[in-house]
């Protein structure tokens, strides 16, 4: 899928942890925690509203805009309806990720850039690192034991 065609999301207060899923997978993902439902319709445009809220679902449909109720946990089935509804599979491509955090996009960083905000030990075990472009947030991230977590999961997808 070209990035010009990649969706965009917009999710709701139930899910925070797929949001974190889909900016990780590259997707470019509005979470909206504390917003009322009259500004995440306003927020929704051409994005896909993801809720299990069936008023907001309704509503949503209502004014004709996309809206997916992608289910609840664990978090593999919650990605694999979402896999099935769109007709794609979801891949983990650091240099396509999103930062979970803020949703701005990573960018490679040499080790010495992020040295002082990588815990020593992980500093000494990876050479590989991403750091988002949001100068307010500068996350870093890496390939630790958690990637072989992130890679199980989508493989149960």
């Amino acid at each position: 899928m070209a990035e010009k065609e990649r969706p965009t999301f917009i999710l709701d207060g139930m899910y925070g942890s797929l949001a974190r899923w889909l900016r990780l997978l590259g997707y470019d993902t509005i979470f909206c925690n504390d917003w009322v439902d009259d500004d995440i319709l306003i927020a929704t445009e051409d994005r896909i509203l993801l809720t299990r809220d069936k008023e907001l679902i309704t509503r949503a449909q209502t004014r004709g805009l996309k809206v997916f109720n992608p289910g609840s946990r664990p978090i593999y089935k919650m990605l694999r309806r979402l896999q099935e509804y769109l007709g794609t599979e979801f891949i983990l491509n650091p240099s396509k990720s999103r930062c979970s955090l803020c949703n701005a996009r990573l960018a490679h960083a040499q080790p010495e850039e992020v040295k002082d905000r990588v815990p020593a030990r992980s500093f000494n075990q990876f050479t590989l690192y991403w750091q988002c472009t949001n100068k307010d947030c500068r996350q870093v991230y890496w390939q630790g034991r958690h990637w072989r977590r992130i890679q199980a999961t989508l493989n149960r997808i």
